[in-house]
């Protein structure tokens, strides 16, 4: 008996009394696929038409009853067949004996069944690392006409915390050959995944990436997977990149668009004017190359110290010095520091609370909004003192409306909320005695002038008050604790 390999393409192999016989290629519908007629030896007795698709991946079965005279196909016939000519696997026993049975007993062929196939190849998964999904999110597309989206509030950036898992560790998936009708081993694909790599601040563990520190994530083309710890801003801070959060520093290339906010963990370096129309926060330093404008609305925070050209219209508060070269125009200023500003420095219309002092060129103007400068003072406890007596101003408003109110229509509700004001009164008026001691902290404090102080500008030094009578030049104020007066004397290089 001729065995055929099953891979010769545009030929069909036929049994014709037993035996075999090359057909012409034409005899073939698809030349991908070879054909096997399998029949007990008379041309009257059933046969089966069996085709091996390409690949040897599949085999199906066309089974045909006698013709009047002939002899039935048997399941034995078929399956002796099959393995003369090498189908050995994967071979569906119970649905060729379930097609020749019924086209034995309906005298009707049973078309296109699948009697053997293939065993598939299971895929292998080399080790790998999965990063976290919502770290690979993109920022939806900017439409800024959208309704109740806060577009501010998108940010361009990846940002995780010390110790923030980044990717997971995956183990190897190892992959199993598969086996063709033949019995021949199909070998298993190896799927393709994105390599990924620790870089700078990435912790590598067993069980996989980490943040070594606080910062933004970063993956590069060759899957470098890094934390920057600064954020350089070339284009500032819009819809592109929403409201900044970054633990480490900031660099500013450009401008911040009305309405964003800006918080370092670190220090902000700005090479352009810093408008603050919002929140500006940094922990560390601040040091901006142009000016900064509040536009009467704007707030600064900083945990360092802050070097500017000039300030103007903004609400400042730094936990060390302010060094400004030029001036400081109608802004409210705190610091616990000192105020130092350079040759040309003038301090106009603004009202300043400092613990260490203020050196400047020239103090006040002839004309404009007064001149305001408490020193010796913490202002972050003054701040607290003055929330209290606000607090206190509210209580005695709603306390008078609510003492009308019970006159005319007496109610156990209206009394309980009287009382709850006596006693959040009571409260505040026993804390604001704990302010005092701590408010002036530093007696030695002082105001330098190298130009000009112009009258109406006052000084506060430890809560001891003077107002500038007329214009004075180069002239140093302080605290004279013997009298409890502010004194001055010629300022000396």
């Amino acid at each position: 008996m001729y065995k055929d390999s099953g891979n010769v393409k545009g030929s069909s192999i036929r049994y014709c009394n037993g035996g075999l016989s090359v057909a012409d290629d034409k005899s073939t519908e698809n030349q991908e696929n070879t054909i096997l007629y399998i029949r007990q030896g008379d041309p009257k007795d059933g046969y089966a038409e069996i085709t091996v698709h390409g690949g040897a991946l599949v085999a199906t079965a066309t089974f045909y009853p006698p013709a009047t005279g002939g002899s039935f196909l048997t399941y034995g016939l078929v399956s002796q067949r099959l393995e003369e000519n090498g189908i050995i696997a994967g071979i569906l026993h119970d649905a060729i004996q379930e097609s020749i049975l019924a086209a034995n007993s309906s005298h009707k062929p049973v078309k296109e069944v699948t009697i053997a196939q293939s065993t598939p190849p299971v895929t292998g998964i080399p080790e790998h690392y999965l990063i976290r999904q919502d770290l690979l999110q993109k920022p939806p597309k900017i439409d800024s006409e959208a309704e109740k989206i806060d577009w501010h509030e998108l940010s361009a950036f990846t940002i995780v915390h010390a110790k923030d898992p980044i990717a997971k560790f995956i183990p190897e998936v190892p992959g199993e050959p598969g086996k063709n009708i033949y019995g021949e081993e199909v070998p298993y694909p190896v799927q393709t995944l994105p390599v990924y790599t620790a870089g700078k601040n990435v912790i590598s563990h067993e069980k996989g990436f980490f943040a070594g520190k606080s910062g933004r994530l970063s993956i590069d083309s060759k899957g470098v997977i890094s934390i920057e710890d600064v954020l350089l801003l070339k284009k500032g801070v819009d819809f592109n990149t929403g409201n900044i959060a970054f633990p480490g520093d900031v660099i500013l290339q450009g401008k911040i668009a009305d309405g964003f906010r800006v918080y370092s963990g670190g220090s902000i370096i700005s090479s352009e004017v810093l408008d603050v129309t919002t929140e500006v926060v940094c922990k560390k330093d601040m040091s901006v190359q142009a000016g900064i404008e509040g536009k009467k609305v704007g707030a600064l925070r900083i945990g360092g110290n802050l070097t500017a050209k000039y300030i103007q219209n903004c609400r400042v508060a730094v936990r060390g010095d302010i060094l400004v070269s030029g001036s400081i125009i109608q802004s409210t200023v705190y610091t616990m520091g000192m105020i130092k500003m350079g040759d040309t420095g003038k301090l106009v219309g603004c009202e300043c609370i400092v613990i260490g002092g203020v050196q400047a060129l020239d103090i006040g103007s002839p004309r404009g909004a007064k001149t305001y400068l408490r020193c010796g003072t913490d202002f972050i406890v003054q701040q607290e003192l003055d929330r209290a007596n606000e607090q206190l101003k509210h209580i005695a408003v709603n306390l008078m409306k609510a003492e009308e109110m019970i006159k005319d229509e007496p109610s156990d509700k209206i009394r309980a909320y009287i009382q709850s004001l006596i006693e959040k009164r009571s409260e505040i008026t026993a804390k604001i005695p704990t302010f005092l001691p701590r408010i002036d902290t530093n007696d030695q404090a002082y105001v330098e002038v190298r130009g000009s102080i112009y009258p109406g500008v006052e000084i506060e030094i430890c809560h001891v008050p003077y107002t500038v009578p007329k214009i004075m030049k180069q002239v140093v104020f302080r605290l004279d604790k013997t009298r409890g007066a502010i004194v001055n004397e010629p300022y000396k290089k």
